[in-house]
């Protein structure tokens, strides 16, 4: 019996080759990412988001993670700039501190966490990432967007 796929029904290969199965979270994860404590504004986050080009923002106080910022959260939370000023716009997102609407004790992964694993956790969860953490301290962040890159590059190698 042929596995097919359940979306566009083609042939699906056999099996996945056993070094793929071993892949963990360290080897895709974005190392050292950028962070904020819990007191940087609301502003400063979107600031950063946008420089940097990233949706997600772990948050820190001395290294030990607290918490979450997500761009979708923050969007949520910013006033809309049709119906108030600038000036009040401006008021609310300085000061706003990230702690206000950050995800508490987000879902973590370790370095360790096998890809699949950590895969199944942001499909069950719709998250789009999750912390990585070692002894307590966050090392890194690892995407959907990483995860994808993965899949690129391993369905690129295919023979």
């Amino acid at each position: 019996m042929e596995n097919r796929c359940p979306q566009c029904g083609a042939t699906l290969p056999r099996g996945v080759p056993a070094w793929v199965r071993q892949l963990t979270v360290g080897q895709i994860m974005t190392p050292s990412p950028v962070t904020l404590g819990p007191e940087d504004s609301l502003m400063r986050a979107g600031e950063v988001m946008r420089m940097r080009g990233i949706r997600r923002i772990p948050i820190v106080v001395a290294d030990t993670l607290v918490g979450l910022l997500a761009e979708g959260d923050l969007k949520r939370a910013q006033p809309s700039t049709l119906s108030d000023s600038q000036e009040e716009f401006n008021r609310v997102m300085e000061g706003t501190p990230v702690s206000r609407i950050m995800i508490d004790k987000p879902i973590t992964v370790t370095e360790e966490t096998s890809l699949l694993e950590a895969a199944r956790t942001l499909q069950g969860t719709k998250f789009g990432a999750l912390p990585v953490v070692r002894q307590g301290r966050l090392v890194g962040i690892v995407t959907d967007t990483d995860l994808l890159r993965c899949l690129v590059d391993l369905v690129g190698q295919a023979g």
